[in-house]
């Protein structure tokens, strides 16, 4: 069984996962209490299931880009349960998680997470047939440069406040489409199962020593 940990944002989020596929999943706003919340849900999600911390196989986290204080709680807490038990830790990035679960789309994908400071981690895809490949390097854009770099056909898909999509929205961007808010939430589902897949495939797992979080700016915002 896959634990999947996510804390890149105010947006947190939990997973379980296993031969059946989704076990458990919890999502919530974090209000930058991730430090004191994800264990014990981490600790319920297990008792839900009737499951024990040594019925686990593996740990996946997010890598961010995002908040700098929010990154270290969920890679320090997954290095410390993979630690702790032995097992092995897969990171992906937080771009790339949002990307995953929008791979049923066809044609280019705008993925966004809150970076702090009113700005934005940003990538592109190319999505399609159930896969989706990252065209070019993790951003960090204010609003106004994100919009400049909108351009459609493009889906867009990640955390953005109502100002934040009306402002875009206002642009009326030809064949620019942003995904509902729903359908825009970063799912720790779909890092859980990147994860167990990887397992299965007998990949060893990231070195816990070298695996970092992706920073796209400097800490100096609180988040």
């Amino acid at each position: 069984m896959i634990l999947a940990l996510d804390s890149s944002t105010s947006l947190a989020g939990l997973a379980l996962y296993d031969v059946q596929g989704v076990a458990a999943e919890f999502s919530w706003l974090s209000h930058r209490d991730q430090t004191v919340q994800i264990m014990p849900l981490v600790q319920k999600m297990l008792d839900l299931q009737g499951r024990h911390p040594s019925d686990l196989t593996g740990v996946a986290v997010a890598t961010g880009p995002g908040s700098f204080n929010g990154l270290r709680v969920a890679v320090s807490a997954a290095k410390g349960v993979a630690l702790s038990l032995g097992l092995p830790l897969f990171g992906l990035s937080s771009l790339d998680i949002v990307a995953a679960q929008h791979s049923y789309l066809e044609g280019r994908l705008g993925a966004l997470v809150e970076a702090g400071r009113g700005r934005f981690g940003a990538a592109f895809y190319e999505v399609g047939g159930g896969g989706w490949q990252r065209q070019g390097d993790y951003l960090n854009l204010s609003v106004d440069e994100l919009i400049s770099r909108l351009s459609g056909p493009l889906f867009v898909a990640g955390e953005l406040k109502p100002a934040q999509r009306e402002l875009i929205l206002a642009q009326r961007l030809e064949e620019v489409r942003l995904l509902p808010p729903a359908a825009a939430l970063r799912r720790p589902a779909f890092l859980a199962e990147i994860a167990w897949n990887r397992l299965q495939a007998g990949d060893p797992g990231d070195d816990l020593a070298s695996l970092q979080p992706i920073y796209l700016h400097q800490p100096t915002e609180r988040g």
